[in-house]
């Protein structure tokens, strides 16, 4: 999620769903679990974590994708610089804007406490490759990289994405409008479905393409990344993971302006869990793996009180749900209390607010 102008919320695949296939079911439950460990430590931007997750277990026990997934860990970030991987990028500026990207992305991730140097080195570099004066702040230098690569053919997000500098590029964009209900109202969006992508930013070189942001809200319409939908506009995931998470950003960054990163996240769950139907044991699963403490990872975050107050949700409902990702109750129970607990929260809020 990106909380930087002009973007105001950006969802995780966020993200992120692990990839699905018969031959990543073919790994152990052990693989599988630090998969998802590894997926908790890239969301909060820390390469030698997310090493440290799939190297618990044997690279036997990883399957296809899987083993796939931990081999690349392993050659882009146990070495002593980061690998040249945009050679493909006919342009020569968009070329070497990714790259001082990727160079960034590879330090931040190796070197968590180095993020603020890392950050400072990356808007110094970012001056020179547009000629910029040594006063322009991020917002302004941000605005003239994106309008370069709109004059080369590329539509382009810059911001920041916490914990990192983000940089999504695309060449395809189309509009469409869509009508979302919300557990409290309505909204008539204009969505942008984005495709053709050169880079799907931090969170997708972090975990060797396996998830990525799925979309974001800006402050008049929706973004949709579809390869993150498979291209498919008509699924749960399309519907409760982008549309319903998105629209609620949407609402309550013009009814609750004030909220923090994770709060936003924290809604916008709720209002996803409540309209997911075939997803949502994907989904609470997901929640399940990627939980921290770091309220510099908004998702990760987020992830845990949510999950915490579904529980005690249910519980006064005599549920008692033991299972970490509440797969012992029923779903419709666990939708509904997803409703009821977002409910609360805005009337809670809005309380608050009167004078």
């Amino acid at each position: 999620m990106r909380y930087t102008s002009p973007l105001l919320g950006m969802m995780m695949a966020l993200l992120c769903p692990s990839v699905a296939s018969a031959a990543a079911e073919a790994s152990t439950p052990a693989a599988r679990q630090a998969i998802d460990a590894s997926t908790s430590a890239a969301l909060q931007g820390d390469a030698r974590r997310t090493l440290e997750a799939v190297g618990s277990v044997p690279a036997e026990q990883f399957v296809g994708v899987d083993a796939d997934y931990r081999a690349c860990l392993f050659g882009r970030f146990e070495r002593s610089g980061p690998p040249y991987l945009a050679p493909s990028i006919e342009d020569a500026f968009a070329r070497e804007l990714l790259t001082t990207y990727q160079d960034y992305w590879w330090h931040a991730l190796s070197a968590p406490a180095s993020r603020d140097s890392l950050d400072a080195a990356l808007l110094l570099r970012l001056r020179s490759l547009i000629g910029a004066p040594a006063d322009e702040d991020w917002d302004v230098v941000e605005k003239r990289l994106t309008d370069r690569l709109r004059e080369r053919g590329y539509y382009a997000l810059a911001g920041r994405t916490p914990p990192l500098r983000e940089l999504m590029v695309w060449h395809k964009q189309t509009s469409k409008s869509y009508r979302v209900a919300l557990p409290d109202s309505e909204y008539q969006v204009d969505v942008e479905l984005l495709d053709d992508f050169v880079s799907r930013g931090w969170s997708y070189y972090a975990r060797c393409g396996r998830g990525s942001a799925g979309g974001w809200a800006a402050d008049d319409r929706i973004y949709a990344v579809v390869p993150w939908l498979d291209g498919n506009l008509d699924s749960d995931r399309f519907r409760a993971s982008l549309l319903g998470h998105e629209t609620q950003h949407f609402s309550d960054l013009k009814r609750f302006p004030k909220l923090e990163a994770w709060e936003l996240e924290y809604r916008a769950k709720f209002t996803e869990t409540w309209m997911a139907r075939s997803t949502l044991p994907e989904l609470l699963a997901r929640f399940a793996a990627s939980q921290s403490d770091d309220k510099d990872s908004p998702h990760t975050y987020a992830n845990k009180r949510v999950l915490a107050a579904l529980r005690a949700q249910l519980e006064t409902r005599g549920i008692a749900a033991t299972k970490p990702d509440l797969s012992d109750a029923p779903a419709d129970a666990v939708r509904a209390a997803a409703h009821d607990v977002l409910l609360a929260d805005s009337k809670r809020r809005m309380d608050i607010a009167k004078p």
